[in-house]
């Protein structure tokens, strides 16, 4: 049987010629399809009454951000500015009880995660060790387990720890849970997933050198990390951070990371990191995402356009999700 070690430097760094060609999971993973079962367990978890539950996540639907913005006015928390205060914010909000279900099954959300799916698939027949990063409330996490790698969980907030590890449970998917990311091995992942966290960080640069050490060579990290979305909207979104929007060298080449893939607006990008078989990618793909990487970059000067192209996402709601939350 192939080690661990044997298995990254193997499957990983190199890409195989064909994809397996069994089916992939949906990504709009359980229980986001069911908006009672989604309630019931929030209440549990928050011992909150239904009804208070389901008033929130309507609110929600209508609002996106709407419990995260009242909760960080609650806390005094200065919009788009660093200090320490975030820290315990972040552990003990429950913002993200309510936010993470709505976002998650939004149409740019699901292809954000189908495509990392498949991503996945494309360049591995067999399980991966991946991490992922402030997944909230974990169905990035439910549904990587689910297409059948081998998932270390990590997260900040004590509310959505608690959501996710009920969540795992009931799906009854070995998902590993870590709620201190600095206690992981060094290189003991074949991909890091981070996606919406590092426009929250004080120091991008600093935490990407530290997802990258937890990667094996030839290892991927897989990012979405919306730099330019600063406003009313978004509080913790750091405007320190809007001079990383587009920029490929301060964040990842200098942690000798290499662009491999992704999608056109990097929701996500794919890095790797260097080892012992060279990486295949597309000379198209890559000019592609430099282009728009360039567009994004404008957003450092001015981000009015690209808030006004997120903003209307953010909006854009969906009648189905609305039915049993109705006040």
């Amino acid at each position: 049987m192939m080690s661990q070690q044997s298995f990254a430097s193997t499957s990983v760094g190199a890409i195989p010629s064909a994809a397996i060609s069994f089916e992939l999971p949906s990504a709009l993973v359980a229980p986001l399809t069911d908006n009672q079962h989604l309630i019931e367990m929030i209440s549990d978890v928050l011992q909150l009454p239904r009804d208070e539950v389901g008033r929130l996540l309507y609110e929600e639907e209508m609002s996106l951000g709407a419990y995260q913005r009242r909760d960080a006015d609650r806390w005094g928390i200065e919009p788009g500015v660093w200090n320490a205060k975030l820290i315990e914010f972040y552990k003990n909000t429950n913002m993200g009880i309510f936010g993470n279900p709505v976002w998650n099954r939004r149409a740019e959300k699901l292809e954000l995660r189908g495509w990392i799916g498949r991503y996945l698939r494309k360049i591995s027949q067999a399980p991966l060790d991946v991490l992922t990063v402030g997944d909230g409330s974990g169905f990035d996490s439910l549904y990587l387990a689910l297409c059948g790698h081998r998932v270390t969980y990590s997260e900040e907030s004590r509310a959505s720890i608690a959501f996710a590890r009920r969540m795992f449970t009931e799906s009854n998917v070995p998902v590993r849970i870590t709620d201190d990311l600095a206690k992981e091995s060094q290189e003991s992942f074949d991909v890091v997933v981070c996606l919406d966290v590092l426009e929250h960080v004080p120091d991008p640069p600093a935490f990407v050198k530290q997802l990258t050490g937890y990667l094996r060579p030839g290892g991927r990290l897989i990012v979405h990390a919306p730099f330019f979305f600063v406003g009313y909207l978004n509080p913790t979104h750091l405007s320190s951070n809007r001079k990383y929007s587009g920029d490929l060298n301060a964040l990842y080449s200098s942690n000798g990371l290499r662009l491999v893939d992704g999608r056109f607006w990097w929701d996500p990008i794919v890095l790797a990191k260097p080892g012992p078989h060279p990486v295949c990618d597309r000379t198209s793909r890559i000019t592609l995402l430099k282009i728009s990487g360039l567009v994004l970059a404008l957003a450092r000067w001015w981000n009015w356009p690209h808030c006004r192209v997120a903003t209307r996402a953010m909006q854009k709601r969906e009648p189905r999700w609305l039915k049993g939350l109705e006040p």
